[in-house]
């Protein structure tokens, strides 16, 4: 299993229909650092399917980047791999680390809802 950054990648060269269909399949490539990056999620399946075969790899799996602390971690690390719907996909998720920080937070200091009363309007007050 290979495992690479949504962000930045590098590939061997390819041919230039291989590129022009990299790039239809939504990857943009930075000429200057010579690397690839996923500008467009629309075929992602697809463009797994072209990578793995440029790659010579079976199976291709993406960092997911955290959205509370913006580290990139892998999929195999979560708990939740199996059920999840969205494994290994360039796609952004939590991390264990940020799961577990919130999950604390969560059980020990929340407090429980009140129920508010609503106010009784003029038609209840005069039925009373």
């Amino acid at each position: 299993m290979l495992t690479l950054n949504k962000n930045s990648f590098t590939l061997p060269r390819v041919e230039k229909s291989q590129f022009i269909n990299l790039l239809r399949l939504g990857l943009e490539y930075d000429r200057t650092q010579n690397t690839y990056r996923i500008s467009n999620y629309n075929n992602t399946k697809k463009l797994i399917d072209a990578l793995s075969s440029i790659l010579n790899e079976e199976k291709i799996c993406f960092l997911q980047k955290c959205n509370i602390c913006n580290k990139y971690f892998p999929c195999s690390s979560c708990k939740y791999a199996e059920s999840c719907t969205t494994k290994d996909l360039p796609f952004e998720c939590v991390c264990q680390n940020c799961l577990k920080k919130v999950t604390n937070c969560d059980s020990k200091s929340a407090p429980k809802p009140k129920k508010e009363k609503t106010p009784k309007t003029k038609i209840q007050q005069k039925l009373m």
